[in-house]
């Protein structure tokens, strides 16, 4: 066995595949608030490599100050879909907010391909371009940022559900939506700190992608269905569950690509998919919820 190459798969899984946790958690913080699969996840993360790079492009700001900044701009994409559809559009049913997500995914697509004229954007390792050479193989001090900032959210995220009275209620929601309204919650409470979340989780995603590939309008839809399969093969709605699920789904992809078959790489998020959702519809973490009728 080429351990080199063993290694460089590796590498190249890590670090696609923090991406891919960041977007599922992103998924399971949504479900677990309103009981919809937001569609718009993969569209936070397009804006956040975007924003980045365009206050890179323009301003040239410190990298820091630039993935800051793309950050706060998808949180505020994230309220003002939750504004859109639980204010504006007054929808409470989880079924009526996934199909109103996909709508704000195509609105988030256009209006960056009208500010960009379909414009393709990249930014530089946060760390340098010199690599690490580990064991024979290279690998992208990219990577260590990527996996490191979807380990810390993964432990900080678990932990404000754990802890926190905000937390508990998104977990409540995520539990018995019906039985926290009765005790006085807002659904629109919950709901909006879900959409925040998830489009800041978003952000830094694509912050850290862009570094690896080249980000446009159109970047969003195959990375949310990617982070969407993760969170499906983690356990919708478990951090940890996201974390596992994001990293095989990126090593598989990148063993995939590394032993001869990079054409059927991409293939392989929805592979998964349909082996999870005909044999382990939970997810590796997930548990089955029983229900009195």
């Amino acid at each position: 066995m080429n351990t080199a190459l063993l290694l460089q798969v590796l590498f190249a899984g890590l670090s696609i595949g923090a991406v891919y946790t960041l977007v599922a958690v992103g998924f399971g913080v949504v479900w677990g608030g309103t009981g919809a699969i937001n569609f718009a996840q993969g569209e936070y993360v397009m804006l956040g490599g975007v924003v980045a790079a365009v206050v890179l492009e323009l301003w040239g700001l410190p990298l820091l100050w630039c993935v800051l900044i793309a950050v706060a701009v998808t949180g505020l994409a994230g309220l003002a879909t939750e504004i859109a559809i639980l204010g504006w559009g007054r929808v409470r049913s989880g079924e009526a907010i996934t199909l109103a997500t996909i709508a704000i995914a195509v609105i988030l697509k256009g209006v960056v391909m009208l500010a960009t004229d379909r414009q393709t954007y990249g930014l530089p390792s946060f760390f340098g371009d010199a690599p690490l050479r580990i064991g024979g193989a290279s690998a992208s001090t990219q990577m260590l940022w990527n996996l490191g900032t979807a380990v810390l959210a993964v432990l900080l995220l678990a932990a404000f559900f754990r802890t926190t009275r905000r937390g508990t209620m998104l977990r409540a929601a995520a539990d018995d939506r019906e039985v926290l309204q009765s005790f006085g919650v807002s659904f629109r409470s919950t709901a909006r700190w879900a959409f925040v979340l998830a489009a800041l989780l978003g952000g830094l995603a694509g912050a850290g992608l862009a570094p690896l590939t080249v980000m446009s309008f159109d970047s969003g839809t195959l990375l949310g269905l990617k982070g969407f399969a993760a969170a499906m093969l983690g356990g919708l709605g478990s951090p940890y569950g996201a974390l596992a699920g994001g990293l095989l789904l990126g090593v598989a992809e990148a063993a995939v690509a590394g032993y001869g078959a990079p054409a059927y790489a991409d293939a392989v998020a929805f592979v998964v998919l349909l082996v999870v959702l005909f044999t382990r519809p939970t997810g590796l973490f997930g548990q089955a919820k029983v229900a009195r009728v």
